[in-house]
């Protein structure tokens, strides 16, 4: 029992100081992170399919507590729509995300911490056989993160989008880019969840 306490004391010394290490490179003013994700679109209107999403996520610590993210996704769909008295027609559709966003950061513990997200972006959705088309999303949501080396982390998250305005692509039969109100055939979304997790590497 003598033997045991004294390396008992040193691995909570170890740890307690490992931790405090880890935490301090993983959220320092001026370091970076980079994070590959996976996770799920839930799309509001029924006509689309959920599906899921792969991507990568990059932040930039401004300080302890706020840092800017950038987003690249992407996700492989399909929709639904009814042509004239046909049976109704499923179409395959992906859908491309980028997106910038304010994040502000609190801790939880040495090895857990929260953080809420909100920013705009573009959601490029692109059907087999129509024209493509993007819009302007703002999103906001938050997530955890859980410490589990020196800079590595696991992360979950959970982001709402809603869309803004409708921007068309340049064709050369409209002629110019298009911007109004959400006329579009996908303004019927609404509001799309994406839920999603991932391993995070502080640089």
């Amino acid at each position: 029992m003598k033997k045991i306490l004294p390396v008992l004391l040193l691995f909570i010394i170890y740890d307690s100081s490992y931790s405090q290490n880890a935490e301090q490179k993983t959220g320092t003013a001026g370091t970076y992170e980079v994070s590959p994700i996976f996770g799920a679109l839930v799309f509001e209107d029924r006509s689309y399919d959920n599906s899921f999403m792969l991507g990568v996520r990059g932040l930039l610590h401004i300080t302890k507590k706020y840092a800017l993210e950038g987003e690249i996704s992407f996700s492989p769909t399909s929709f639904r729509y009814n042509v004239q008295s046909e049976p109704q027609v499923k179409e395959d559709l992906n859908v491309f995300n980028l997106n910038c966003n304010f994040v502000y950061k609190h801790t939880l513990s040495p090895k857990v911490s929260s953080y809420g997200t909100a920013g705009v972006g573009f959601m490029s959705f692109l059907p087999e056989s129509a024209d493509s088309n993007s819009d302007l999303y703002f999103n906001f949501g938050g997530g955890l993160k859980f410490l589990f080396g020196e800079g590595y982390a696991f992360r979950i998250d959970i982001r709402q989008y809603a869309p803004s305005v409708d921007m068309r692509f340049f064709s050369p039969r409209s002629g110019n880019v298009i911007f109004s109100p959400d006329v579009s055939p996908k303004a019927d979304v609404q509001k799309i969840l994406q839920l999603n997790a991932g391993v995070s590497f502080t640089f």
